[in-house]
């Protein structure tokens, strides 16, 4: 079976702390134009926004505020090192020139990484809500209508 063709349109969940934001871009665009598309997100009045729902604010709600970016100096994007297919919980900074095809695939997901004060990188912070098996529910147990009205 010949690989799949990438399409045209990326989409693109670009990450960071408890945030997720989708970018469409063409497949010819550069990390450059992501980082774009990324400060203008993280710049956006989305962010200084509350809260809506107060009793879902955490204790550490404080440790999750996305840092202050004034430009594309601030910050740089990162793929997940994967070994043999499986995350390895390392990041491997994207260059600004490099074409998105090049690098990433469609609905791959990209991180922000930080820059502290002196320009050193910041580790990587984001959450990823984990799969609970025993939230999930196996349709075979459950009864129809039928079945539960008798």
């Amino acid at each position: 079976m010949p690989p799949r063709i990438q399409p045209k349109n990326f989409i693109l969940l670009l990450k960071t702390h408890k945030l997720t934001v989708f970018i469409t871009l063409p497949s010819t665009s550069t990390v450059a134009d992501v980082k774009a598309e990324a400060l203008s997100a993280l710049t956006s009045g989305v962010l200084e926004n509350p809260e809506p729902n107060p009793a879902a604010m955490d204790e550490d709600s404080e440790e999750w505020v996305v840092p202050k970016v004034s430009s594309v100096d601030d910050f740089e994007l990162a793929r997940m090192a994967k070994a043999q297919g499986r995350p390895t919980g390392r990041y491997e900074k994207l260059e600004p020139s490099a074409q998105l095809k090049s690098v990433v695939a469609n609905w791959d997901p990209i991180f922000i990484q930080f820059k502290d004060p002196n320009g050193a990188l910041l580790p990587v912070k984001v959450s990823i809500p984990p799969i609970n098996p025993e939230e999930y529910e196996d349709p075979s147990t459950q009864k129809g209508k039928r079945k539960a009205e008798e």
